[in-house]
């Protein structure tokens, strides 16, 4: 994993890299992944690690996933998603772009996994938008929410 700066992530208080994946870590509560290429299992790990991070200490915290880019995701890494438990402060998830398959299959898989811990954890339905806009407004949506709790 790498940390570096990264003109194309204004948001971001600071940027990771793990392999040709892009991390974008915003404040107050967001860790944005940029999926580029192929996904493995020892990438998913470093995802979560990093996620892990980045939430601790914190009251919550987001991760919007960008699909645009994405390549094969392998049997490792879904596994490894899985079963990967998320820390208490992990707020929700919103995924965006790709294409409509794409969406689709992330829409299933996310639903089940929502269905069957995050529910039971009084966690927010994960959202598949098309646009990184729409996420934007789902998260912004989701921060008001909590405020208002």
């Amino acid at each position: 994993m790498s940390f570096q700066a990264d003109a194309t992530e204004p948001h971001a208080s600071e940027i990771l890299h793990i392999g040709a994946h892009v991390i974008a870590l915003e404040e107050p509560d967001t860790f944005v992944l940029r999926a580029v290429g192929d996904v493995s299992g020892e990438e998913v790990t470093g995802f979560l690690d990093a996620f892990e991070r980045f939430v601790e200490g914190r009251r919550r915290g987001y991760l919007a996933i960008d699909l645009a880019r994405v390549g094969h995701v392998t049997p490792e890494a879904r596994r490894v998603s899985g079963i990967r438990q998320l820390p208490p402060a992990y707020a929700g998830l919103v995924l965006f772009g790709g294409s409509f398959q794409q969406q689709l299959v992330v829409r299933l898989a996310a639903m089940a996994g929502w269905y069957l811990r995050g529910r039971a954890l009084g966690k927010p339905r994960p959202a598949v938008v098309a646009h990184e806009s729409d996420a934007r407004a789902w998260l912004a949506e989701r921060r008001a929410e909590a405020d208002a709790r």
